[in-house]
Protein backbone atom coordinates (compact mmCIF):
# COMPACT_ATOMS: atom_id res chain seq x y z
CA UNK A 1 0.00 0.00 0.00
CA UNK A 2 2.98 2.29 0.66
CA UNK A 3 4.25 2.63 -2.95
CA UNK A 4 0.51 3.16 -4.63
CA UNK A 5 0.62 5.96 -1.57
CA UNK A 6 4.09 7.57 -2.64
CA UNK A 7 1.63 7.63 -6.52
CA UNK A 8 -0.80 9.42 -5.45
CA UNK A 9 -1.09 12.78 -6.93
CA UNK A 10 2.11 12.64 -8.81
CA UNK A 11 2.79 11.28 -12.78
CA UNK A 12 3.87 8.50 -13.17
CA UNK A 13 4.96 6.35 -16.26
CA UNK A 14 2.13 3.74 -16.89
CA UNK A 15 3.98 0.52 -16.64
CA UNK A 16 4.69 1.80 -13.14
CA UNK A 17 1.33 2.43 -12.14
CA UNK A 18 0.01 -0.97 -13.61
CA UNK A 19 2.94 -2.89 -11.64
CA UNK A 20 2.29 -0.94 -8.26
CA UNK A 21 -1.89 -2.16 -8.71
CA UNK A 22 -0.51 -5.71 -9.30
CA UNK A 23 1.28 -5.45 -5.93
CA UNK A 24 -1.16 -3.95 -4.15
CA UNK A 25 -3.90 -6.68 -5.29
CA UNK A 26 -1.26 -9.52 -4.46
CA UNK A 27 -0.96 -8.20 -1.00
CA UNK A 28 -4.33 -8.72 -0.61
CA UNK A 29 -3.15 -12.71 -0.71
CA UNK A 30 -6.58 -13.74 -1.93
CA UNK A 31 -6.94 -16.59 -4.48
CA UNK A 32 -9.72 -14.84 -6.30
CA UNK A 33 -9.79 -11.63 -8.12
CA UNK A 34 -11.47 -9.68 -10.23
CA UNK A 35 -10.86 -6.69 -12.27
CA UNK A 36 -12.96 -3.74 -13.54
CA UNK A 37 -11.66 -1.05 -16.31
CA UNK A 38 -13.89 2.17 -16.99
CA UNK A 39 -12.46 4.22 -19.60
CA UNK A 40 -13.22 7.22 -22.28
CA UNK A 41 -13.91 5.65 -25.79
CA UNK A 42 -11.34 8.23 -27.35
CA UNK A 43 -8.83 5.95 -29.15
CA UNK A 44 -5.79 7.43 -27.41
CA UNK A 45 -6.69 5.25 -24.39
CA UNK A 46 -5.65 2.37 -25.89
CA UNK A 47 -2.48 2.36 -23.66
CA UNK A 48 -3.72 2.43 -20.95
CA UNK A 49 -6.16 -0.25 -21.62
CA UNK A 50 -3.68 -2.23 -22.53
CA UNK A 51 -1.27 -1.88 -19.57
CA UNK A 52 -4.47 -2.83 -17.03
CA UNK A 53 -4.69 -6.11 -19.33
CA UNK A 54 -0.90 -7.00 -19.31
CA UNK A 55 -0.12 -6.17 -15.26
CA UNK A 56 -3.83 -7.10 -13.92
CA UNK A 57 -5.76 -9.07 -15.86
CA UNK A 58 -3.56 -11.52 -17.47
CA UNK A 59 -1.25 -12.22 -14.43
CA UNK A 60 -4.62 -12.45 -11.44
CA UNK A 61 -7.50 -13.28 -13.04
CA UNK A 62 -9.55 -16.41 -13.60
CA UNK A 63 -9.75 -18.10 -17.51
CA UNK A 64 -12.31 -17.00 -19.08
CA UNK A 65 -11.96 -19.47 -22.10
CA UNK A 66 -9.04 -21.41 -24.13
CA UNK A 67 -6.45 -19.38 -21.90
CA UNK A 68 -8.43 -15.97 -21.93
CA UNK A 69 -8.49 -13.96 -19.30
CA UNK A 70 -9.76 -10.36 -19.38
CA UNK A 71 -11.30 -7.72 -17.22
CA UNK A 72 -14.97 -6.57 -17.47
CA UNK A 73 -14.64 -3.25 -19.67
CA UNK A 74 -17.15 -0.21 -19.58
CA UNK A 75 -15.88 2.05 -23.13
CA UNK A 76 -18.08 5.16 -23.29
CA UNK A 77 -17.87 9.26 -23.92
CA UNK A 78 -15.93 10.55 -20.74
CA UNK A 79 -15.47 7.86 -18.79
CA UNK A 80 -18.69 7.41 -16.95
CA UNK A 81 -19.74 4.77 -14.52
CA UNK A 82 -22.66 3.02 -15.43
CA UNK A 83 -24.98 2.55 -13.30
CA UNK A 84 -25.53 -1.36 -11.76
CA UNK A 85 -22.16 -1.86 -13.56
CA UNK A 86 -20.76 -2.94 -10.21
CA UNK A 87 -22.96 -5.44 -9.70
CA UNK A 88 -22.64 -7.37 -12.77
CA UNK A 89 -19.20 -7.17 -12.30
CA UNK A 90 -19.64 -9.30 -8.51
CA UNK A 91 -21.72 -11.82 -10.43
CA UNK A 92 -19.48 -12.31 -13.06
CA UNK A 93 -16.50 -12.93 -10.87
CA UNK A 94 -17.94 -14.81 -8.16
CA UNK A 95 -17.12 -17.87 -9.42
CA UNK A 96 -17.77 -21.40 -7.50
CA UNK A 97 -14.22 -21.23 -5.81
CA UNK A 98 -14.41 -17.30 -4.91
CA UNK A 99 -17.88 -18.92 -3.61
CA UNK A 100 -16.11 -20.50 -1.08
CA UNK A 101 -13.62 -18.00 0.09
CA UNK A 102 -12.63 -14.35 -0.14
CA UNK A 103 -12.45 -12.49 -3.02
CA UNK A 104 -10.71 -8.82 -4.48
CA UNK A 105 -12.20 -6.47 -7.14
CA UNK A 106 -9.98 -4.30 -8.49
CA UNK A 107 -11.64 -1.00 -9.96
CA UNK A 108 -10.14 1.19 -11.99
CA UNK A 109 -11.73 4.57 -13.44
CA UNK A 110 -9.67 6.60 -16.03
CA UNK A 111 -10.63 9.93 -16.82
CA UNK A 112 -8.22 11.74 -19.40
CA UNK A 113 -6.66 14.85 -20.85
CA UNK A 114 -3.31 15.49 -23.52
CA UNK A 115 -0.74 17.49 -22.51
CA UNK A 116 1.15 19.72 -25.38
CA UNK A 117 3.86 21.50 -24.28
CA UNK A 118 3.96 25.06 -25.37
CA UNK A 119 6.02 28.39 -24.98
CA UNK A 120 3.74 29.16 -22.03
CA UNK A 121 4.86 25.89 -20.22
CA UNK A 122 2.33 22.69 -20.37
CA UNK A 123 -0.85 23.35 -22.03
CA UNK A 124 -3.90 20.15 -21.01
CA UNK A 125 -6.63 19.49 -23.25
CA UNK A 126 -5.49 19.52 -26.83
CA UNK A 127 -3.28 17.11 -29.13
CA UNK A 128 -2.67 16.97 -32.62
CA UNK A 129 -5.15 14.11 -33.98
CA UNK A 130 -4.53 12.61 -37.29
CA UNK A 131 -3.04 16.11 -38.77
CA UNK A 132 -5.38 18.72 -36.40
CA UNK A 133 -5.72 20.03 -33.24
CA UNK A 134 -8.51 18.25 -31.35
CA UNK A 135 -10.24 18.52 -27.89
CA UNK A 136 -9.22 15.24 -25.65
CA UNK A 137 -11.17 14.64 -23.51
CA UNK A 138 -13.77 16.01 -25.78
CA UNK A 139 -16.44 14.91 -23.95
CA UNK A 140 -15.18 17.01 -20.81
CA UNK A 141 -14.55 19.58 -23.12
CA UNK A 142 -17.88 19.84 -24.38
CA UNK A 143 -19.49 19.90 -21.20
CA UNK A 144 -17.24 22.58 -19.98
CA UNK A 145 -18.28 24.58 -22.96
CA UNK A 146 -22.30 23.64 -22.30
CA UNK A 147 -23.25 21.45 -25.01
CA UNK A 148 -26.00 19.13 -24.94
CA UNK A 149 -25.95 15.33 -25.81
CA UNK A 150 -27.05 12.73 -23.52
CA UNK A 151 -23.28 11.89 -22.60
CA UNK A 152 -22.74 14.96 -21.61
CA UNK A 153 -25.95 16.01 -20.10
CA UNK A 154 -24.84 12.83 -17.52
CA UNK A 155 -21.17 14.38 -16.58
CA UNK A 156 -22.96 18.08 -16.06
CA UNK A 157 -25.25 16.37 -13.85
CA UNK A 158 -22.61 14.57 -12.29
CA UNK A 159 -20.28 17.13 -11.42
CA UNK A 160 -23.43 19.76 -10.74
CA UNK A 161 -23.23 23.69 -11.29
CA UNK A 162 -21.03 24.58 -8.40
CA UNK A 163 -17.81 22.28 -9.88
CA UNK A 164 -18.77 23.65 -13.40
CA UNK A 165 -19.05 27.87 -12.52
CA UNK A 166 -15.43 26.51 -11.15
CA UNK A 167 -14.19 25.84 -14.07
CA UNK A 168 -15.46 28.20 -15.95
CA UNK A 169 -13.68 30.96 -13.81
CA UNK A 170 -10.68 31.76 -15.01
CA UNK A 171 -9.35 33.47 -11.99
CA UNK A 172 -9.74 30.15 -10.15
CA UNK A 173 -8.14 27.63 -12.70
CA UNK A 174 -5.97 28.94 -14.95
CA UNK A 175 -7.34 28.36 -18.54
CA UNK A 176 -3.95 26.02 -19.94
CA UNK A 177 -5.35 23.83 -15.93
CA UNK A 178 -8.71 23.71 -17.00
CA UNK A 179 -8.89 20.61 -18.84
CA UNK A 180 -6.81 18.87 -16.40
CA UNK A 181 -8.79 19.93 -13.44
CA UNK A 182 -11.83 18.99 -15.04
CA UNK A 183 -10.27 15.48 -15.93
CA UNK A 184 -8.77 14.41 -11.99
CA UNK A 185 -12.56 15.95 -10.90
CA UNK A 186 -14.36 14.00 -13.13
CA UNK A 187 -12.50 10.92 -12.12
CA UNK A 188 -12.82 11.07 -8.26
CA UNK A 189 -16.68 12.22 -8.67
CA UNK A 190 -17.30 8.87 -11.49
CA UNK A 191 -15.57 6.66 -8.37
CA UNK A 192 -17.37 8.24 -5.97
CA UNK A 193 -20.35 7.05 -8.00
CA UNK A 194 -19.25 3.48 -8.05
CA UNK A 195 -18.09 3.01 -4.40
CA UNK A 196 -21.63 4.51 -3.53
CA UNK A 197 -23.15 1.21 -5.56
CA UNK A 198 -20.74 -1.06 -4.07
CA UNK A 199 -21.67 0.36 -0.01
CA UNK A 200 -25.66 -0.46 -1.23
CA UNK A 201 -25.08 -3.79 -2.74
CA UNK A 202 -24.51 -6.65 -0.34
CA UNK A 203 -22.39 -8.83 -2.44
CA UNK A 204 -22.68 -12.76 -3.22
CA UNK A 205 -19.73 -13.53 -0.69
CA UNK A 206 -17.58 -11.98 1.26
CA UNK A 207 -15.92 -9.26 -1.32
CA UNK A 208 -12.45 -7.05 -0.80
CA UNK A 209 -12.65 -4.13 -2.97
CA UNK A 210 -10.30 -1.65 -4.78
CA UNK A 211 -11.13 1.32 -6.25
CA UNK A 212 -8.65 3.18 -8.51
CA UNK A 213 -9.76 6.88 -9.80
CA UNK A 214 -6.93 7.80 -12.13
CA UNK A 215 -5.97 10.44 -15.41
CA UNK A 216 -4.17 8.89 -18.41
CA UNK A 217 -1.83 11.77 -19.91
CA UNK A 218 -2.07 11.63 -23.43
CA UNK A 219 1.39 12.26 -25.06
CA UNK A 220 3.01 12.27 -28.25
CA UNK A 221 5.12 10.11 -26.34
CA UNK A 222 4.12 7.02 -24.23
CA UNK A 223 1.29 8.33 -22.30
CA UNK A 224 1.74 8.71 -18.53
CA UNK A 225 -0.45 8.46 -15.65
CA UNK A 226 -1.98 10.33 -12.68
CA UNK A 227 -3.47 8.16 -9.80
CA UNK A 228 -5.73 10.83 -8.08
CA UNK A 229 -6.70 8.31 -5.28
CA UNK A 230 -7.10 4.89 -3.89
CA UNK A 231 -10.45 3.41 -1.88
CA UNK A 232 -10.56 0.32 -0.05
CA UNK A 233 -13.77 -1.10 0.96
CA UNK A 234 -14.06 -4.31 3.03
CA UNK A 235 -17.50 -6.10 2.42
CA UNK A 236 -16.47 -9.44 4.47
CA UNK A 237 -18.59 -8.51 7.33
CA UNK A 238 -22.27 -7.63 7.60
CA UNK A 239 -21.61 -4.21 6.42
CA UNK A 240 -19.48 -2.44 4.70
CA UNK A 241 -15.82 -0.38 6.03
CA UNK A 242 -14.51 1.78 3.66
CA UNK A 243 -11.44 3.80 3.29
CA UNK A 244 -10.03 6.81 1.10
CA UNK A 245 -7.10 8.88 0.48
CA UNK A 246 -6.36 10.55 -2.29
CA UNK A 247 -7.38 14.24 -4.29
CA UNK A 248 -11.12 15.29 -3.48
CA UNK A 249 -13.48 16.17 -6.46
CA UNK A 250 -13.06 20.31 -6.05
CA UNK A 251 -11.27 21.45 -9.08
CA UNK A 252 -11.22 25.06 -7.21
CA UNK A 253 -8.91 23.47 -4.35
CA UNK A 254 -6.21 21.54 -6.88
CA UNK A 255 -2.28 22.95 -6.38
CA UNK A 256 -0.98 21.92 -9.70
CA UNK A 257 2.98 21.83 -10.34
CA UNK A 258 5.79 20.41 -11.71
CA UNK A 259 8.56 18.67 -9.80
CA UNK A 260 11.34 17.30 -12.07
CA UNK A 261 9.19 18.01 -15.07
CA UNK A 262 6.29 15.95 -13.86
CA UNK A 263 3.07 16.63 -12.91
CA UNK A 264 1.73 17.21 -9.63
CA UNK A 265 -1.41 17.74 -8.02
CA UNK A 266 -2.59 18.53 -4.52
CA UNK A 267 -5.55 19.73 -2.94
CA UNK A 268 -5.82 20.76 1.10
CA UNK A 269 -7.01 17.00 2.25
CA UNK A 270 -3.66 15.44 0.40
CA UNK A 271 -0.67 16.01 -0.39
CA UNK A 272 1.45 14.20 -2.63
CA UNK A 273 5.23 15.01 -0.26
CA UNK A 274 3.25 12.51 2.24
CA UNK A 275 6.05 9.93 3.20
CA UNK A 276 4.40 6.44 2.66
CA UNK A 277 3.87 4.78 6.03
Amino acid sequence: MGEMKQLIGRETELAWVGRAIRQLAEGFNLPAVGAYLVSCSDETERECAEVFNQYLAQPLLPVLKDGCRAAFHTTNLGARYEPGAIRVVEEHYTTPAARETTKLLVVKINAHVAVRTTLDGFHYGQLFRYGKLSACCGALRAMIEGASLPAVDELAKTFGPDRLDVLADSKRIAPAHQALAAAVAGAALQAARAVEEIVQHAPEGPTVYLVLPCVTLNRPDPDTELVVGQYGIDWTGDSPQTRYRGLGSEPGLYRIGLDGGRLVVEDPSWSAEQPAT
